[in-house]
């Protein structure tokens, strides 16, 4: 078994399983009719349109680790207000409000009014989020509840600018080895970051535990020096603009780096699939030693194998 073959292996085992999927589609699907049914019936209202997005709509959602739930985004797009009359508009404390009613008693763990979304809670599962949006001028605007304004923000535009900006499938599998080391080791990093970091630094080989070594150098390369993410979609801004704990976070990279860098390099295999489950876990794959001589050390205990 190569690290390249173990790489792929762990990607089947942190993408989240067609079952959980099925499962939440179908909580997807029920939310929806549960909104427009209440649109319509009792709001007398035009029903809204809804979008997935998110990493279900880049193919990037992971089964979570222990507890931690999925997290899927489902927008939600208000068809009954004139884009040209803001007067009219609801502001978005008041169609968080009116989500919040029309979700009273979905789930037995009920709903949470968060600053841009209401979430319907399955409780050590997976939750759905809904953000709110109204479309102007072909640009949306996203309900932010704690500011009481709306903001421009597509989710849209980041779909479109990632498949748009990926090199092919592999960016897709770096993404996810990315947020699996992320929720593994509990860096501090959402996954939008992590996910304009792999695009923009991904580097192509046909070994996916080489692209993988290769592009988290440049990652940590650039990070170290200029210290901030630029989102590539409207409001363009710095996602490190607030981000009080830059060096733990750049210490872990530079952690995750070099191990990658011990792994990739090492002679044994097993030794390397060793350092990596440092990184992953024990989801990542632990390969046998073929070599008589190494297998009579046990790598899992005592000294780590690139320190000796």
């Amino acid at each position: 078994m190569s690290l390249h073959t173990s790489f792929i292996d762990f990607c089947s085992k942190i993408t989240i399983s067609d079952s959980k999927k099925d499962s939440i589609i179908k909580s997807r699907n029920a939310i929806r009719n549960v909104i427009r049914n209440y649109f319509k019936n009792e709001l007398k209202i035009n029903q809204p349109k809804f979008r997935i997005q998110g990493s279900f709509s880049i193919n990037t959602a992971l089964q979570p680790i222990d507890d931690n739930e999925v997290d899927i985004d489902d927008g939600l797009y208000l068809e009954h207000i004139n884009p040209s009359d803001t007067d009219t508009w609801p502001t978005p404390k008041e169609i968080h409000k009116t989500l919040m009613d029309a979700l009273d008693g979905q789930t037995k763990d009920g709903c949470e009014d968060k600053t841009s979304c209401v979430r319907v809670v399955y409780r050590n599962d997976y939750h759905v989020d809904i953000p709110v949006y109204i479309m102007k001028d072909s640009h949306a605007l996203l309900a932010n509840k704690k500011a009481n304004e709306w903001q421009t923000s597509d989710s849209k535009d980041f779909k479109d600018w990632f498949f748009e900006n990926r090199k092919n499938e592999q960016t897709t599998r770096i993404v996810k080895y990315l947020k699996a080391w992320r929720d593994y080791k509990n860096i501090n990093m959402a996954s939008i970051e992590l996910t304009i970091l792999a695009v923009k630094h991904h580097v192509k080989d046909d070994d996916d535990a080489i692209s993988l070594q290769k592009t988290v150098d440049a990652i940590y390369s650039e990070l170290n020096i200029f210290r901030y993410i630029k989102k590539p979609v409207a409001p363009y801004e710095n996602l490190w603009e607030d981000k009080d704990d830059i060096d733990s976070v750049l210490k872990k990279i530079k952690q995750f780096k070099d191990d990658l860098n011990s792994a990739v390099s090492n002679d044994s295999e097993h030794r390397a699939s060793v350092i990596l489950r440092e990184q992953f876990g024990d989801r990542f794959p632990l390969i046998k030693e073929i070599n008589n001589s190494d297998s009579l050390r046990n790598y899992d205990t005592g000294p780590k194998p690139w320190k000796m």
